[in-house]
């Protein structure tokens, strides 16, 4: 309520989605660490503490640690890097010696600040991925380079890497001695290794000499069917595996020594989750300037929607819960019926 007693409530279509899931999509927090810190209590909710998973809306203020969430873009986010040979292929801190990908994230941007100082890198630290939670769609093997792709959504993440998707991946590989050409005109047809069917590959020799062979392998590609198996079950002898292409995207448009933000191809386009999209009575955020250079909040004003005068003798104020949802309800038929009278007044008019 504010001042002038109107309930400051708007009808509108709204995201809904889980707590764990939209800290997850900012980037502050896994699912599972976002799940063990609202078992802790520090997970709120418009400034009370949330004690379940529960389904939220766009317009809910959700504060992590006391570190404000913000509400799910419209979809997710892409981003595209280049990963070297002997990195692991992990978005997880590795003991010295080891190079992850989030360790060679942070020494990219200690470089770039170094190099530019600390008032130029102003605001580099939103951009960087070292500090933040990310999902790694498009993984590769710890001897293999090219291009990764990662996401801050783990469903589309599961899509992107899913053979349903039917997505062609291209490798360029370098093996001793000469490949059998047979087999690789019969992986046309289909190809089958560790028991697993891998469809469809298709293979072009780029360079030949005498003692080793460039040539680049396309497949649909998933975690079930990596090239690594497909390669070992045909006895090749491999010196080098880089993924070259994703789809549409290409290792050459990638820089060698940072991430960078790529958009969705509208050949992807069509999987990207469906959010929950619903009409929801929320609360106005915000102000309205007003001709005297003042604020006042906003509100729907000159509706339905005001408070009910209390009773004589009553005091009590409005109890919360079953109450405050059949509040609730009552309001938004409020609106219902005033929206369904204007267009009788239209309709009428019009005739």
């Amino acid at each position: 309520m504010n001042g002038g007693g109107v309930r400051s409530m708007q009808m509108l279509v709204t995201r809904f989605e889980r707590l764990t899931r939209r800290i997850s999509l900012a980037g502050v927090a896994s699912g599972h660490k976002a799940a063990e810190a609202i078992a802790a209590g520090r997970v709120r909710v418009d400034g009370k503490v949330a004690t379940s998973n529960f389904k939220v809306f766009s317009e809910a203020s959700v504060t992590f640690d006391g570190v404000e969430v913000p509400p799910p873009s419209p979809e997710p986010k892409l981003w595209a890097m280049f990963k070297p040979r002997k990195v692991m292929c992990e978005n997880i801190e590795r003991e010295e010696g080891t190079e992850s990908l989030r360790s060679r994230m942070r020494r990219w941007y200690e470089k770039e600040v170094n190099k530019t100082g600390q008032a130029v890198a102003t605001g580099l630290d939103e951009e960087c991925l070292s500090e933040k939670h990310f999902v790694i769609a498009t993984g590769l093997s710890y001897s293999s380079d090219g291009l990764v792709l990662l996401t801050n959504d783990g469903i589309f993440a599961e899509t992107l890497a899913s053979a349903e998707s039917n997505i062609l991946s291209a490798f360029d590989v370098k093996v001793q001695g000469d490949p059998p050409v047979e087999l690789l005109h019969s992986w046309r047809r289909g190809a089958r290794a560790g028991g697993v069917n891998y469809g469809r590959v298709f293979c072009s020799i780029m360079k030949r000499n005498g003692a080793t062979t460039r040539m680049r392998v396309r497949l649909v590609e998933s975690p079930e069917r990596p090239i690594d198996m497909l390669l070992d079950g045909a006895r090749m002898r491999v010196q080098q595996i880089r993924r070259h292409a994703f789809g549409p995207y290409v290792v050459t448009d990638v820089p060698m020594d940072r991430v960078v933000r790529v958009p969705i191809h509208k050949s992807m386009r069509h999987l990207i989750p469906v959010a929950d999209m619903r009409q929801a009575l929320v609360p106005a955020r915000g102000g309205l300037l007003q001709a005297d250079g003042t604020f006042r909040p906003v509100a729907l004003e000159d509706s339905a929607l005001r408070e009910p005068e209390e009773e004589p003798g009553n005091d009590a104020s409005p109890a919360s819960g079953d109450a405050g949802r059949a509040d609730a309800r009552r309001a938004a038929g409020a609106v219902r019926r005033r929206i369904r009278a204007k267009t009788r007044q239209r309709a009428e008019s019009a005739a």
